[in-house]
């Protein structure tokens, strides 16, 4: 027992091997192109790839701020320096990891990352400095968000729609 259909399936010959070709190169650039973008974005939210915020600063990274020229005769800082401080956000002095990062597709898999060592210390955390006696919140940067998802998914089911007209 089983069934037959009869009828012209030439078009859906072709959709299945257009599909079975795989995604196409300027799809999965495409694809890599946002997650770059949402990365980036996420140094200026100061925002884990799940959402929760990065860990403040800590004291003594924000006195390292403060120059000689800063420093009021009365004691305290100065309000310009007050300012400056308030706006620090972690990750960003020189925008050299986030400049870093970039995206490669190998064959079906699309690599979104750095090359930079520090790299690691603030994706994970952990001890580093001399002695290994400064800790280093974890501060992730690198990763899929729902959002990425979403797009991903958006991307695929167009590229598909495509494929089978």
């Amino acid at each position: 027992m089983g069934v037959r259909l009869k009828g012209d399936w030439r078009e859906l010959n072709e959709a299945l091997r257009k599909l079975g070709r795989g995604v196409p190169q300027k799809v999965k650039e495409a694809i890599a192109e946002g997650i770059l973008a949402r990365t980036h974005r996420r140094f200026e939210e100061s925002r884990a790839p799940d959402g929760s915020p990065w860990p403040p600063l800590s004291p003594a990274t924000l006195a390292k701020e403060v120059r000689p020229r800063d420093r009021l005769k009365r004691g305290g800082i100065s309000a310009a320096a007050q300012r400056r401080i308030s706006l620090r956000k972690p990750l960003v002095v020189t925008a050299r990891l986030k400049n870093s990062i970039s995206w490669k597709v190998v064959g079906s898999r699309i690599y979104v990352g750095t090359n930079l060592e520090y790299a690691r210390i603030h994706q994970f955390g952990g001890y580093a400095g001399r002695g290994r006696k400064v800790y280093i919140p974890a501060r992730p940067f690198l990763g899929l968000t729902e959002e990425d998802r979403e797009e991903v998914k958006a991307l695929l089911l167009e590229w598909m729609k495509e494929a089978t007209r």
